[in-house]
């Protein structure tokens, strides 16, 4: 199960493109919702008339964000247990039917937003029928208030152990209140009227001041303690909210500092101008270099390629013209280092057609202390890094017929030595959910490349399979399915002697963090109808009669994740498994998810002894999804 460097833009397509989408979430004014009635008593919706005797439903409607827009699905839960779905539309906005059901309810809203997958909740009483529950970060924190646990453990089980008889409206008021409360010295910088309700208050995604509240405010969680943190992502400040303490034990809370939120602000619209002028340079077709390199700054570094270098590779691919940078997630601004103030950010990168070439992660924007213009600044690694769930399908692999393998990859690459420090990295240690407690060791091949986990000798860790002769860890569906989402992964290089390799690049404690967006797909996920692409019959047949001495062979495939780019692959190898020649292709699906292109071959030089032809595509969820046919 070996990837291909795909959606990287070093060396392949490009990653890192255009206009920068702004985090969506907008502030509607102060207009809090009346209340339609009062008390916790559980009741049900029933249907209603309009005096003309047509009945008329009773829903719930608001917004989906968290800090952008959402786009997936609303699901509503009541106090017995009963569930809808409804998906969320323009603009972050969902409308649900929860006439028969039984209040109170919870939500729960599950998709996209700036390119990466969210969950939140939120919660509903009898006086909020027909009309407005707003569901955010800062609602799902209001849940876990009411909860005295995590929101998304309370929807699992909101119809058991009385546990909706804690969606009580007073509660419900005073947990909302109290953390507008925390928020208030950054709402109130960010201009958001003192009277707003969190919960109820209409607004709209990109557009009036709550949008801003929400682009710079976040919220985790730490199960073993039962805690959030709530974070502004301006000006690093955090604070501390006990789950388990109600509101009316939080006398005197402690508030989310405002400090440089204004400013902030601002500086958030010149981090994206930057991103959006740089794209602009490519709209009409390559620049030159001095095009480039005043909008990066000089200590620019990005995945082992210094500035030169990756402006000598974006001036010189036709693949860059008409790319975007989109879905931008503002991770941090970190004033700490006024000689250095840096934004982290992430976006994705899409052609002019919409088409995803990938991901660009923890990506650095510098303001300078000189002339104050923000500039790129790169990822800051000294190491070539790539990360995702791999979920494979292979077709005639020795010992097996048809069989599938499920894992996580990690590429790593050091192609540039020198900018590592005077210590050379002698092995690396990747752990997080899902592999072994002590980690994976990876160490450089001989013959440099890909580095290898020690002991299995590929980029990939098979967490469960079912090809024979194939060794994997032998997790269980359920064991992969707890591996939670936005999983958090580290890094850390360790020289000969065992000591830490702190490159001059890395982190200022030498470890690299990434974040993996979706969990493996289960053995029982990737059985379903419709998971991997589906390569056209002909392109089976002309790669079974494909002659030996080579030629051309006409690729076609389906079934994959339309505008996003896919990857092809035929290999031929010898009879001692050395490979004799390798074709590889990058590939655009239709808006269909289809592919058709052509593979050739020069003639062999010796006898092939096997082939194996490939295609790989994400899906949705970023995980690489991969076809094998192997002769």
């Amino acid at each position: 199960m070996k990837s291909a460097k795909r959606w990287a833009i070093h060396g392949a397509v490009l990653a890192l493109a255009a206009s920068l989408a702004a985090c969506g979430g907008g502030g509607g004014g102060s207009s809090g919702l009346a209340a339609l009635g009062t008390g916790s008593s559980t009741g049900t919706a029933g249907s209603g008339s309009d005096g003309n005797g047509t009945q008329t439903s009773t829903k719930i409607s608001g917004v989906a964000a968290v800090g952008a827009p959402l786009v997936g699905t609303v699901t509503v839960k009541d106090a017995l247990g009963a569930t809808r779905t409804a998906p969320i539309g323009t603009n972050g906005s969902y409308s649900i039917d929860v006439s028969g059901m039984t209040a109170p309810f919870v939500f729960r809203a599950e998709g996209s937003a700036n390119g990466v997958h969210a969950i939140v909740h939120s919660i509903a009483t009898q006086a909020d029928l027909n009309g407005r529950i707003n569901i955010t970060q800062l609602t799902d924190l209001v849940v876990s208030n009411i909860a005295g646990q995590l929101a998304q453990d309370y929807f699992d089980k909101f119809d058991q152990s009385g546990n909706s008889t804690l969606a009580d409206k007073a509660l419900v008021d005073a947990e909302v209140a109290k953390l507008k409360e925390k928020l208030l010295p950054v709402l109130t910088a960010l201009g958001v009227d003192a009277a707003i309700d969190l919960l109820h208050s209409a607004f709209t995604p990109l557009s009036d001041p709550l949008d801003k509240a929400l682009d710079v405010i976040r919220v985790s969680y730490d199960t073993a303690a039962n805690t959030a943190t709530i974070s502004n992502v301006v000006n690093a400040i955090t604070v501390t909210d006990d789950l388990a303490v109600k509101a009316a034990a939080e006398a005197s809370p402690a508030t989310l500092s405002g400090t440089n939120v204004a400013s902030g602000a601002t500086d958030q619209d010149l981090v994206r101008q930057v991103l959006k002028d740089f794209t602009a340079k490519f709209a009409n077709g390559s620049p030159k270099s001095g095009d480039l390199t005043p909008l990066m700054t000089s200590g620019f570094l990005w995945s082992d390629s210094d500035r030169a270098t990756a402006v000598a590779e974006f001036t010189s691919n036709a693949a860059f013209i008409g790319v975007t940078f989109t879905d931008i997630e503002l991770r941090q601004i970190d004033y700490d280092n006024p000689n250095g103030v840096t934004a982290h950010l992430s976006f994705s990168v899409k052609t002019s057609s919409g088409v995803e070439l990938g991901r660009l992660d923890n990506w650095k924007v510098r303001k300078s202390p000189t002339d104050g213009i923000w500039r790129l600044h790169g990822d800051q690694r000294s190491l070539n890094l790539e990360w995702f769930a791999v979920t494979t399908q292979h077709h005639g692999l020795p010992g097996s017929s048809d069989c599938v393998k499920t894992g996580l990859e990690f590429n790593i690459e050091d192609p540039v030595k020198t900018n590592d420090g005077s210590t050379p990295i002698s092995y690396i240690i990747v752990q997080g959910p899902g592999l072994p407690p002590a980690g994976l060791r990876y160490t450089e091949p001989a013959l440099g490349g890909r580095w290898l986990i020690d002991g299995i000798g590929t980029e990939t860790y098979l967490l469960a399979t079912t090809c024979a002769n194939t060794t994997a860890a032998g997790m269980s569906d359920a064991q992969i399915a707890a591996i939670p989402d936005n999983a958090q992964y580290t890094l850390t290089p360790y020289d000969s002697s065992d000591t830490l390799v702190k490159s001059p690049s890395a982190p200022a404690d030498g470890i690299y963090r990434f974040k993996i967006e979706r969990r493996p797909l289960t053995l029982a996920e990737a059985g379903a109808t419709g998971v991997f692409p589906v390569i056209d019959a002909s392109t089976i047949s002309a790669f079974s009669a494909f002659p030996t001495t080579g030629g051309t062979i006409p690729f076609g495939a389906s079934n994959l994740y339309p505008l996003s780019q896919a990857y092809v692959q035929m290999k031929r190898s010898d009879a001692g498994y050395a490979t004799i020649d390798n074709v590889e292709k990058s590939v655009l699906p239709n808006a269909s998810g289809a592919i058709s292109t052509t593979l050739t071959f020069n003639p062999a030089q010796q006898t092939v002894a096997s082939q194996m032809m490939w295609v790989e595509s994400p899906d949705q969820n970023r995980r690489s999804i991969q076809t094998y046919y192997h002769k």
